[in-house]
């Protein structure tokens, strides 16, 4: 029995996923092995529908001290050859000799640990243990060597002591033939040895073969496990919910099957089975496994944002009562309050700020679609890799929180982001964004979106130091939209699996003046970093240069803060410089203007 949190179950602890738990190493397995009867429903009727997806579960919440007789979730050991700390000898622990116990070496007893490299599918998001026996014999130096049937292997130091990968060496007790690992992580280093992709998961049995090449990755490494999620709050069920067709095709049980095989001989009669399953024209089933899943799940969860904002502007045109549901309870506030003594820069500041709103409660819901491995664009795993014998469902977790919505004045922005010297600035980003491995993963780069997502950075990190939360706990909701609406704001949250994130630290800092100060001194900070004018001046920073004016000193938050991986950031969009004018140029210059008067009133006195 071993326990993570709940909310890691999804990320990033989730399906095929690795966790290290006590010097051991195990994977999360899909959700066709899981006790359907042990999950909680999480109920959310609009991210179903947008989903298309029968239902929502989390898995069972088990006490502080858990029993062998307690619900959970199987994870299996992965990677399955270990060694001896103490003899260092190698073992292929197979599944038939688990007893929930850490594994100890046959000979000395010691505790056995896991390998450090696993192989993983490029393409397919195939894994497997790297076949050591073979790799140690494959640089052999006599016939016994290569046909050396009984291994015994030893990892160990490599008798020149040399530093790096090439000091250390599978060497067989057997037959003398070994191997360094210098060459082991090199590109197709198992492939020239005749090793194959296994065509599936460790959890997997007689898979088809896979094609594709084996790359060498470190089980630690974080492109070992991509989740790929979608989040949404749960917000008032609109009117009348939209239907998303494509959503329910791709979610249905049967889909899998006429995808690997639209032209296989059951391809017609499945199509025409989830046709009358979901009472739509087959033509739409078609259209469907046309599209690109990927398209269509990016526009799911657009569609989920724009859901979000309506449900934000509604509070923003109501009176200071709160209003919503149980779980969204959400208020409008005034930024500038009347009857407050406000400095010109606070006035000043008022003129580019629309709507505040409070949210007093959220509910969080995450949901696992499934996974990548090695690289963003290799193909997704789904988390249910079993037959469906049931309605479609996906994991899932809530947590509950507090946050601040904050719109701009769309009539200034939209002037601000027409300007040249802005769009040719962001245009830079853009086009990196497009050739970049992730960039499909990412927002398009505009003026608005690169603006409001730093300006939720720099105001994130600005509120750690008063809300009463770690930097950490503070998330971000960006809503950037310009086609076919309008949207140009964010929202700051936070969100704990219990009652920890409503606390109300976060909304008490909304309130006036309290959110306009911190916004000032936000803006103020922006202006100057520790590496300027490295980093002012800089023509990219980041992943695959994806920042220009953003480092570790001025923007960068947390990466489970960030739901864009913290890249398009750009401080000088919101400051400005030489060439670019910043968003709150006027303010920071207000800013300036009042901090001489006060410097001079002193001196006065």
């Amino acid at each position: 029995m071993r326990t993570v949190r709940l909310s890691q179950t999804v990320s990033p602890f989730g399906v095929g996923a690795i966790v290290d738990v006590m010097g051991e190493s195990l994977m999360g397995v899909d959700i066709s092995e899981w006790q359907y009867d042990r999950t909680v429903q999480v109920k959310s009727k609009r991210l179903e529908e947008r989903l298309g997806v029968q239902e929502l579960r989390t898995p069972p919440s088990v006490p502080a001290r858990p029993s062998i007789h307690s619900p959970g979730i199987p994870y299996q050991r992965f990677p399955r050859w270990l060694f001896c700390q103490g003899c260092r000898r190698m073992h292929h622990y197979r599944i038939q000799q688990e007893t929930g116990d850490p594994p100890l070496c046959d000979q000395c007893k010691s505790k056995l640990v896991p390998m450090r490299f696993i192989a993983v599918c490029a393409t397919k998001g195939h894994v497997r243990d790297v076949p050591w026996d073979k790799w140690a014999h494959s640089a052999y130096e006599s016939e016994a060597q290569r046909r050396c049937q009984k291994h015994v292997l030893i990892f160990d130091m490599a008798v020149r002591g040399n530093e790096g990968l090439s000091g250390l060496v599978v060497r067989c007790r057997t037959c003398g033939a070994f191997r360094d690992l210098g060459e082991l992580p090199a590109r197709g280093a198992l492939g020239r040895i005749g090793v194959a992709c296994s065509g599936g998961q460790p959890w997997q049995r007689n898979m088809p073969s896979c094609d594709q090449p084996l790359e060498v990755l470190q089980r630690g490494a974080t492109n070992v496990t991509l989740p790929d999620t979608t989040t949404a709050l749960d917000i008032p069920e609109p009117a009348e919910g939209m239907r998303d067709i494509a959503a329910e095709v791709r979610q249905h049980r049967n889909f899998e099957d006429v995808r690997s095989a639209p032209h296989g001989p059951l391809a017609s009669a499945l199509i025409q089975l989830i046709a009358q399953n979901l009472e739509i024209d087959e033509s739409q089933v078609r259209q469907a496994l046309d599209g690109d899943p990927d398209e269509g799940l990016r526009e799911t969860r657009r569609g989920l944002l724009s859901d979000e904002w309506d449900a934000f502007l509604e509070a923003a045109g109501s009176d200071d009562e709160p209003v919503g549901t149980p779980e969204f309870v959400i208020s409008a506030t005034e930024f500038v309050r009347a009857g407050i003594d406000n400095s010109p820069v606070i006035e000043r500041l008022g003129e580019s700020v629309d709507a505040v709103v409070l949210a007093h409660r959220l509910r969080e819901i995450r949901v696992l679609h499934g996974f990548r491995r090695y690289s963003q664009d290799a193909d997704l795993v789904d988390v249910h890799l079993g037959r469906r014998g049931r309605g479609r469902w996906l994991p899932a977790v809530e947590s509950f929180g507090e946050g601040i919505f904050l719109s701009l004045n769309q009539d200034l922005l939209s002037r601000w982001e027409q300007r040249d010297e802005v769009r040719s600035r962001v245009t830079v980003l853009e086009s990196r964004r497009r050739r970049s491995i992730m960039g499909a993963r990412l927002f398009e780069a505009t003026p608005r979106s690169v603006l409001l997502h730093t300006l939720a950075h720099i105001v994130m990190r600005r509120l750690a130091f008063s809300c009463g939360y770690s930097s950490a706990s503070l998330r971000e909701r960006i809503y950037a939209e310009t086609a076919p609406r309008s949207e140009a704001g964010f929202l700051i949250y936070t969100a704990a699996g219990d009652s920890e994130g409503t606390l109300g630290g976060l909304v008490r800092e909304g309130e006036a003046p309290r959110l306009a100060r911190t916004l000032i001194a936000a803006i103020e900070e922006a202006a100057w970093c520790s590496a300027d004018p490295l980093c002012r001046e800089s023509r990219g920073q980041g992943f695959n240069s994806l920042n220009r004016a953003a480092c570790h000193g001025c923007c960068l938050v947390a990466e489970t803060s960030c739901e864009r991986s913290n890249v398009l950031l750009d401080r000088v969009l919101l400051v400005g410089d030489d060439e670019t004018p910043g968003f709150f140029e006027g303010v920071l210059e207000s800013i300036r203007i009042e901090t001489v008067e006060r410097s001079s009133d002193l001196l006065d006195e």
